[in-house]
């Protein structure tokens, strides 16, 4: 499951982690419009009439051009009494130009913002200098990733709010970091992050949208971990939170978190009545971008379900609706996903249509990145050039005859360093020579190294599972003398008694009925040996009939098989029976469980044997393994796989093994 989620995780994040996510409205959105509203018609300077309207400029950029647009022209128009306005008003219309224009223009509007504000030092203005510094690392992930939105977040945003005192601020850079992290599959550098969101939220006396937003975050780190547990409580939290506000704009987010939590512990059909909700809202709310990143939530269930047709129409309507896919990156992923849906539909030529096309963006997107850079080292060179024709300058005319005098000495100290770079150049080489021979040589022993150790631990395998096969031989013996054993001596006694009496067999039903008994149990010692089921009818049946034959009144055993083909190494398939069965005589043994789930599948050359009970478990790092799951493991090394066991007390255990066939 966790693999899925991964597989649009970056989209998904990206998306979400979007600019307007900063301007961090309060959850009673129509208090807040009309709060504006009064403030602008009121009686009041033109400085706090310009400020609210830069406000409302914020609020409705995301939400309606017109009106966005509207509010920076009345703003505009009373700047002159307003202090602060260029800085503050280049700030909104950098939101403005990165919704609706260029980044290139936005980040430029962000930057002009930083030069006015860098050199003051109230509260404000620290706010509003931490805001575009953000907005300028998170619009150039995509081009130099997400190290320059870390680098802004802690140098620059999150010591500023600090400075400015602004614990609402500060928890919300947190979070905001966490979600960089999380976005990279950092996931416990994230919750360090949300915990100190968490822990500076505490400060405050009431609960409000940055409240919301990191409950909402850690729902979703709790999922990609997969901790379901945890992902309910703070769900729990931002539904009682956002609960008293039905008409925010935020339910969207929220049922977007839902279908994540109810995904995380697969129960489909709540996840997808919970995304259904967000996009009737989000469609609603024009929540345009949003309404896209919950459908392809939606695609991902689907995907999961393998109802590929239903995945295929939603990311076919994401591709028409156009407006996530404007990111070249996330074009790429739909291209990418929709070639991978039409393979596993069977529909070949469209898969390498949209295969195709994945690839040929790839490549737009290496030249759009490579022209970038050339074009910041032609500004970086034109800049180094304008620099150097000012000292020239500068030089020639504060001194010609003092270049003329030195002009020997600088003739001197050229043909020095050029010498010396000559004898640098030549230790440099022999350096570099030895250097890679020395390298060589560790690699050759390395390398002899690797193969000694991997020697000896294929014979430790070996040895250990002639170790295990000998206990099996004593384990039989003994069932040999003291099942059958016991039986046929019984049946002797009983044919003897009859012929001392010097008469026929009194009750030959009964002795019949103890040679079935006999017959019996010498086929369940056969089947220990070898099963028959699994040389005549391969590995599925051969776990089927496994299953089925450990079931019982206390302990039932559900069996799973996905793709298995028939064409797998007898010596894989045996390793994986006697696996399984090594595992559910230990769960009978030991983990008092009432319910097991045993799963095997195959994906191309992977094959893959899963079993999971619901007993007590156990401490890991507490516990000492016996010689069956050393057994177990050395089964798995002797056919190139890796066999993992994972528990947790009161929680269960999980044995899976996998290999390539």
């Amino acid at each position: 499951m966790r693999t899925y989620f991964y597989l649009v995780f970056t989209f998904i994040l990206t998306s979400l982690s979007s600019g307007k996510a900063q301007q961090l409205f309060p959850l009673d959105e129509s208090g807040y419009l009309r709060t504006l509203h009064d403030k602008i018609d009121a009686e009041e300077p033109d400085s706090i009439r310009a400020a609210n309207y830069l406000l409302l400029a914020g609020y409705w950029v995301t939400k309606d051009s017109t009106q966005a647009k509207d509010a920076l022209t009345k703003a505009q128009s009373l700047k002159k009494s307003y202090a602060g306005f260029s800085a503050d008003f280049m700030y909104y219309q950098g939101l403005y130009e990165a919704t609706y224009g260029t980044k290139r223009a936005a980040i430029v509007c962000f930057e002009k913002s930083v030069e006015l504000l860098k050199k003051k030092t109230d509260a404000h203005s620290k706010r509003m200098l931490a805001a575009s510094w953000y907005q300028i690392g998170y619009l150039q992930t995509a081009s130099k990733g997400y190290d320059i939105l870390v680098e802004m977040l802690t140098k620059h945003c999150i010591p500023l709010v600090k400075e400015g005192v602004d614990e609402e601020m500060l928890a919300y850079y947190y979070t905001q970091l966490g979600l960089t992290f999380m976005s990279v599959g950092q996931f416990d550098k994230a919750q360090e992050q949300h915990d100190d969101a968490l822990a500076t939220l505490a400060k405050l006396s009431t609960e409000g949208t940055v409240h919301f937003i990191t409950y909402c975050n850690l729902v979703s780190n709790y999922c990609y971990k997969p901790d379901s547990k945890h992902a309910k409580i703070y769900l729990d939290k931002a539904e009682a939170l956002i609960r008293a506000f039905p008409t925010s704009s935020q339910y969207s987010n929220f049922y977007y978190q839902e279908g994540m939590y109810y995904t995380t512990i697969q129960d489909f059909p709540k996840a997808l009545a919970a995304l259904d909700k967000g996009v009737n809202i989000a469609r609603t709310k024009n929540q345009a971008q949003l309404l896209q990143i919950l459908k392809f939530r939606i695609y991902n269930i689907y995907l999961m379900q393998q109802n590929y047709p239903k995945a295929k129409s939603v990311l076919e309507d994401l591709l028409q609706e156009k407006v996530l896919i404007r990111e070249s990156v996330n074009r790429k992923i739909v291209y990418t996903q929709l070639a991978k849906v039409n393979e596993a539909m069977g529909k070949f030529p469209e898969a390498y249509q949209w295969l195709t096309k994945s690839a040929a963006l790839s490549d737009s997107l290496q030249q759009v990145n490579l022209v970038e850079k050339m074009n910041e080292l032609e500004v970086q060179h034109q800049s180094v050039e304008k620099q150097s024709k000012i000292d020239a300058l500068e030089l020639e005319k504060a001194g010609a005859a003092l270049a003329a005098k030195n002009k020997n000495l600088r003739i001197s100290i050229l043909a020095i360093a050029v010498l010396l770079l000559v004898i640098i150049s030549v230790l440099i080489y022999f350096y570099y020579r030895n250097q890679k021979k020395l390298n060589r040589q560790i690699q050759i022993n390395h390398e002899q190294q690797l193969t000694q150790i991997a020697h000896d631990r294929k014979l430790e395998a070996v040895e250990a599972v002639l170790q295990g096969e000998e206990q099996e031989r004593q384990r039989l013996a003994q069932d040999l003398h003291d099942s059958m054993g016991g039986m046929l001596a019984s049946i002797r006694m009983a044919i003897s008694r009859d012929l001392d009496r010097s008469s026929a067999v009194q009750d030959p039903k009964k002795i019949i009925e103890k040679l079935d008994l006999t017959i019996a149990e010498m086929r369940r010692i056969s089947r220990n040996l070898m099963p028959e089921t699994l040389r005549n009818l391969g590995l599925t049946m051969a776990l089927r009939e496994l299953a089925e034959l450990m079931t019982n009144k206390a302990l039932h055993i559900q069996f799973e098989a996905y793709d298995v083909q028939d064409d797998i190494p007898f010596q894989t398939q045996l390793a994986f029976y006697r696996i399984a069965q090594e595992s559910l005589s230990n769960v009978i043994k030991y983990a008092q469980a009432n319910h097991v789930i045993v799963q095997v599948s195959q994906h191309n050359q992977d094959l893959s044997l899963t079993i999971e009970d619901n007993g007590i478990g156990f401490d890991e790092d507490a516990v000492n393994y016996g010689l069956g799951i050393r057994n177990m493991k050395n089964r798995a090394r002797l056919i190139n796989g890796r066999l993992v066991v994972s528990s947790k007390r009161n929680a269960g255990t999980t044995v899976t093994v996998e290999c390539n066939v």
